[in-house]
């Protein structure tokens, strides 16, 4: 039954059918795309018509250049071009389909990249292994059971008059959109206008008056995951999940508007210790150009005669992080798997975890190991107990439920619990580690910073319930608090950045800032980048209140009032705001540019190398 309907289509039905029929196929797939993903937005309802209009107009034309014998196509070349013209354009738009199921988001380079989760030459030869299978499908057999027949008289006038109709509908539409919906907003791209842009110095910021005031000698960095400001008890969580990072608070400097760089790892964590932005290609990268020049928070400490311990509870080889990170400088390097144990994950995407009371204790043991000898110490600590899936030992487990009734299925308050349940447990590590120092004698003597790499969606304000997938301030907004001895707290409103933490603490200490270092010492009102680039790839700028995101997929263009909406809903972009959006595009053009003509390397001197902060 199926060999003879297959028979039917292939040699029986006209042009005028197989055009109806793959326009009228594909557009209800794509109708039923949308309707999978409940995204019903004004752009997704204009789509169904842009793409039925579309694809008409596709199905339609190839009907008319290969159904007249010798008109158009070389008799021999008809059928295998007609063929491959409809294969062609219907696997596209089937994998286009299925990469806006998998992920919400127009299909893109970027988003295959994502999706097969390698870099672009390994995509690059999966694509060509793709095509080379609908080549050897189209050889051996879509080609030898189809047949070409020619339309004559009224038959071929119905299928110009189906051409003619969709073509008029399809421009239309572009009018439409372009006089009336605007869903395309064009942002600048003119790189002259970019470079026009006149960069202005700003002011210092608070940290400025107490580099001489501290009593630090050692310093513990510590690193929390995926953790909004806003799950912290001094910055307004009214549970009491972290009372040990509250108590730390109230005797540090706590900055309540910190912005990482980014709302993923992948860039947020190696950006934030080596003081750069990640961002170095249009096309997502794995972490960043391994060619550019780089130094890590630790190397500062270690020039200047510590001893420099590293503790991670992640496996670092994840995203490759470990060819990234130079560890020359470190006295002890210790991961995830490093010892060849851990306490869960999956080893298939170098996901391997120690829980965080075992990273805790190992730095403890090494700080133990170290404090008698002459040398200060640096120790770093990553935790991931508050990353999905939330793993912790049995017995934290404060805010219930905290497990999903239905697999797979998450709710708002289950996932609140969960996270908040890590959360208390990583606090209990932290509250532990203030304990050792202060019964060694030592908490007066070390400067202890702790910070997140990026924040969690765990409120779903705009509907992701995530991270890294926008740059809203749920994503981005971090925990940042600095305890140094002899200085008394201090709450600092102005806006920071990660991008200046590296170089904030190396010039607290006295030391010469690392040229490699992109960021600078904290500074009062200065513009704040970020970003983020999987499958949704999106930068944004805060300049004093004003935050714009632009959706480089689409062209989309976000402005926000921070002090008046800083929830982030209400979109008041307008040509009033083009000076900023204009100053966000110099600051992506400068870095692309950077790393493109691998700039460190040269003699270049321009008005990018000020805007950027570039010094090598």
């Amino acid at each position: 039954m199926k060999k003879r309907l297959w028979k039917y289509i292939v040699r029986k039905l006209s042009h005028t059918t197989v055009a109806v029929f793959f326009s009228i196929f594909l557009s209800l797939l794509t109708l039923i795309a949308i309707a999978f993903s409940g995204d019903w937005t004004l752009r997704n309802i204009f789509n169904i018509f842009y793409f039925t209009f579309l694809n008409f107009t596709i199905f339609s034309i190839n009907a008319i250049l290969f159904s007249k014998k010798r008109r158009y196509v070389p008799e021999m070349l008809r059928r295998p071009a007609r063929i491959s013209f409809i294969l062609t354009y219907s696997v596209l738009y089937l994998v286009a389909l299925a990469s806006f199921i998998k992920t919400g988001q127009i299909f893109r380079i970027q988003t295959i990249i994502f999706l097969l989760g390698v870099g672009p030459i390994k995509t690059a030869l999966f694509i060509i292994g793709g095509l080379i299978l609908i080549g050897f499908l189209f050889v051996f057999f879509i080609n030898k059971k189809s047949n070409v027949k020619d339309l004559r008289g009224r038959k071929r006038k119905k299928i110009k008059i189906l051409f003619w109709l969709n073509f008029i509908l399809f421009i239309l539409a572009i009018l439409v959109n372009i006089l009336f919906l605007n869903l395309d907003a064009a942002i600048i791209d003119d790189e002259a206008s970019l470079i026009a842009y006149d960069y202005q110095e700003v002011l210092l910021d608070d940290l400025s008056n107490v580099t001489d005031k501290f009593s630090g000698k050692n310093i513990i960095f510590v690193l929390l995951e995926s953790v909004s400001a806003e799950r912290i008890g001094h910055y307004g969580n009214e549970r009491n999940v972290t009372p040990n990072i509250d108590k730390l608070a109230k005797k540090s400097i706590v900055f309540k508007n910190a912005y990482s760089t980014a709302s993923h790892s992948e860039y947020a964590q190696p950006g934030l210790l080596s003081s750069r932005y990640m961002f170095t290609s249009d096309i997502r990268t794995d972490l960043g150009d391994l060619r550019s020049p780089r130094k890590f928070l630790w190397d500062s400490f270690s020039d200047n005669g510590y001893t420099t311990g590293y503790f991670s509870s992640q496996d670092d080889r994840w995203q490759e992080m470990n060819e990234y990170i130079d560890t020359q400088n470190l006295d002890v390097y210790s991961y995830g798997i490093s010892d060849g144990d851990y306490d869960y994950g999956s080893s298939t995407g170098y996901e391997q975890k120690d829980y965080d009371h075992r990273t805790a204790d190992k730095g403890i043991d090494w700080m133990n190991s170290v404090i008698n000898d002459s040398e200060p110490f640096f120790l770093y600590f990553n935790f991931q107990s508050t990353h999905r899936p939330y793993a912790r030992p049995k017995g934290y487990d404060e805010f219930r439920p905290d497990e999903y009734r239905i697999p797979r299925v998450r709710t708002k308050a289950i996932e609140k619990n969960k996270h908040d349940n890590s959360l208390k447990y990583v606090d209990e590590q932290i509250g532990k580690i203030v304990s050792f120092l202060e019964e060694n004698g030592l908490k007066e003597d070390t400067v202890i910073a702790i910070t997140s790499d990026h924040g969690h969606d765990l409120e779903d304000r705009h509907d992701f319930g995530a991270h890294g997938l926008t740059i809203y301030d749920e994503e981005l907004l971090v925990p940042a608090i600095i305890y140094l001895p002899g200085v008394p707290h201090h709450n600092a409103i102005s806006k920071v950045s990660h991008i200046d933490f590296a170089p904030t603490i190396v010039d607290l200490f006295g030391y010469e800032i690392p040229n490699e270092f992109q960021g600078d010492i904290m500074k009062f009102n200065r513009s704040i980048y970020f970003v983020t680039q999987s499958h949704k790839y999106k930068i944004g700028m805060i300049d004093r209140d004003i935050k714009v995101i632009l959706n480089m997929n689409t062209d989309q263009v976000e402005v926000y009032n921070l002090r008046e909406d800083p929830n982030e809903l209400n979109n008041i972009n307008s040509k009033e705001y083009n000076p900023y959006i204009l100053k966000l595009l110099f600051w992506k053009f400068c870095q692309v540019d950077y790393y493109k003509k691998a700039k460190w390397s040269k003699e270049t001197i321009d008005r990018c190398s000020k805007h950027n902060n570039f010094k090598i």
